[in-house]
C-alpha cells in the first residue's frame, strides 16, 4: 500500500484535475464541436474514452514501476519521465521531459491570451471605451500578477487553490447556462455538414483541453492512495464531461452552427455576462498555476534545486512565466495554439507512450516475477481486482487494444498536425499579434 498522509485524498485529487480542465470545455469547447456536424459528440466520446483509459495505463505503470524498482519514488519529481527511463533507458527519458515541458509551456500560453482578452473587454465595457488597455499590456500584467502563486511547491500545496478553482467553475457554469438561455438569438445557423479542417481542429482542442497526462502522475504522487488513481480521473472527466455536454446542448438549441472558439463572444452584454467573464479569467489564471507544477518540478530537479522555497525556484518560475508571456505577444489566436500544441503533442503523450509503457513494463514485471523465489506472490497487482494472469492469450489479447491506440494515435498526429499548420499559416496571414500591431504603429510614427 503507497500511502502519504500529508498527501491529497481522492477528493483534493479530483479537484485538482477539474481544475486543469478549467473553464475551456464550457466556453471554448462547444463552438467547433457543434461546427463538426454529427460528426462532433461521437469524436469527443472517442477522444474521452482515450484519455480516460491512457491515464489509468499510466497510473498502473506507475504501481508496477514501483515493485520493479522501489526506488523509483524518489524521482517523484518527473514521474513519466522516470517511467520511461525505467522501460527505455536514458535517451527516451529525456525525448519524454522535453515533450512534456513543452505542452505543458505551450498550454499556458492560450490561458494567458484568453485571460487578457477577457480583461480588455471588461475594462472597455467598464469605462465606456474611454480607457483602452490593449491585450498586449494586460498579458504583461497577468503574468506578473501570477508569478507568487507560481512559487508555491506541489498540488498538495495547492488544495485551497483548487477547492477555490473548482467552485468558480460550477458558477461560470451556471452563469454561462443562465446568459445562454436568456439571449433571443436573431437568427439560428444550421449545423453544417462535417469538414475535415473543422473535425481536425475540434480534435486538437480536445485533445489539448483534455491532456490530463503531463499533470496525473504528479497528481498521483501526492495522493494518499496511489491506487485510487482510476477512482479520480474518471470522476473529474465525468464531472467535467457533464457540464461540456449539458453547455453544448444549449448552445446548439440556442445557437446551431454559428457559435465561435469562444461561446462568450455571441452572448449580449449583461451584468450575468460581465460576472461570468470575470469568473473566467479568475479561474483560467488558478487553473494555469496548478498546470505548471509539472513543468516546473522537472526544470528544478534538472537544475538540482531543493524541493524547499527558495528564491532560486521564485526566479525560475518567474523567468518561465514571461517567457510564455512574450510568446502570447506573438501569436495571433489562441485557438490556434489550442490546436497545433494538441495535434503535435498531445498525441504521442496520449495515444503512444501510454500503452507502450504499459505493455513493456508488464513484460518486465512477469520476468521479475518469474525470476523471484516468491514468483507465486510477486504477481503485478497494480490496482484491486487487477491479478496475474498466466495465460498466453490473455496477455495478446492485452496488446491488442495498446497496439490499436498507438497505430491511431500516429495517424490522427500526422494528419491532424498537418491541418493544424496550414490553419495557423493561413490566419496568422491577416489575423497580427501583439507584435506585429505594436511594429505596424512604429512605423506609422516613423511616417
Amino acid at each position: 500500500m503507497n500511502v502519504n498522509s500529508a498527501g491529497l485524498t481522492v477528493p483534493f485529487a479530483i479537484m485538482c484535475i477539474v481544475d486543469l480542465f478549467g473553464v475551456f470545455p464550457i466556453v471554448v469547447l462547444p463552438g467547433p464541436i457543434i461546427k463538426c456536424g454529427w460528426s462532433g459528440i461521437p469524436l469527443a466520446v472517442c477522444v474521452f474514452v482515450v484519455q480516460v483509459y491512457t491515464a489509468v495505463l499510466l497510473g498502473k505503470c506507475w504501481i508496477i514501476a514501483e515493485q520493479i524498482d522501489p526506488d523509483i519514488v524518489n524521482k517523484n519529481r518527473y514521474p513519466y519521465a522516470a517511467l520511461a527511463e525505467l522501460v527505455f533507458g536514458h535517451h527516451v527519458k529525456r525525448l519524454v521531459s522535453v515533450m512534456l515541458d513543452v505542452t505543458v509551456f505551450g498550454a499556458s500560453i492560450p490561458n494567458l491570451i484568453i485571460a487578457a482578452y477577457n480583461l480588455h473587454v471588461l475594462g472597455t465595457k467598464a469605462s465606456d471605451g474611454n480607457t483602452d488597455i490593449s491585450l498586449c499590456i494586460w498579458l504583461v500584467i497577468i503574468g506578473l500578477v501570477l508569478c507568487p502563486p507560481l512559487w508555491l511547491g506541489s498540488p498538495k500545496d495547492m488544495k485551497w487553490l483548487a477547492s477555490i478553482s473548482v467552485f468558480t467553475v460550477s458558477s461560470v457554469c451556471v452563469l454561462t447556462w443562465i446568459a445562454m438561455l436568456n439571449t433571443e438569438s436573431e437568427m439560428y445557423v444550421p449545423v453544417p455538414d462535417p469538414t475535415w479542417d473543422a473535425v481536425a481542429l475540434a480534435y486538437g482542442i480536445l485533445a489539448f483541453q483534455f491532456d490530463v497526462h503531463p499533470l496525473v502522475l504528479t497528481v498521483q504522487m501526492d495522493m494518499v492512495n496511489k491506487q485510487k488513481l482510476p477512482t479520480v480521473v474518471v470522476s473529474a472527466f465525468f464531472i467535467t464531461c457533464t457540464l461540456f455536454v449539458v453547455t453544448t446542448v444549449i448552445g446548439y438549441m440556442q445557437f446551431g452552427g454559428k457559435l465561435s472558439s469562444n461561446l462568450l463572444d455571441e452572448l449580449p452584454e449583461s451584468r450575468v455576462l460581465n460576472a461570468d467573464i470575470m469568473l473566467v479569467t479568475l479561474q483560467i489564471c488558478m487553473s494555469t498555476v496548478v498546470s505548471t507544477t509539472a513543468l516546473f518540478q522537472n526544470i528544478e530537479h534538472y537544475f538540482n534545486l531543493s524541493r524547499e522555497f527558495s528564491w532560486k525556484r521564485c526566479a525560475l518560475r518567474s523567468s518561465v512565466m514571461m517567457a510564455a508571456v512574450l510568446i502570447g505577444e506573438a501569436v495571433p489566436r489562441f485557438d490556434l495554439v489550442m490546436g497545433l500544441v494538441g495535434t503535435l503533442l498531445t498525441g504521442p503523450l496520449m495515444f503512444i507512450l501510454p500503452p507502450i509503457l504499459y505493455a513493456r513494463i508488464r513484460s518486465l514485471s512477469r520476468s521479475k516475477a518469474t525470476s523471484s523465489p516468491r514468483a507465486g506472490v510477486c504477481c503485478y497487482r497494480t490496482f484491486p481486482g487487477h491479478a496475474k494472469s498466466s495465460s498466453t492469450a490473455t496477455e495478446v489479447r492485452h496488446l491488442i487494444l495498446p497496439t490499436l491506440l498507438v497505430l491511431a494515435g500516429v495517424l490522427a498526429t500526422v494528419l491532424a498536425t498537418l491541418s493544424a499548420v496550414r490553419e495557423a499559416i493561413v490566419y496568422a496571414s491577416f489575423t497580427p499579434s501583439c507584435l506585429m500591431q505594436m511594429l505596424g504603429s512604429d512605423e506609422k510614427k516613423l511616417k
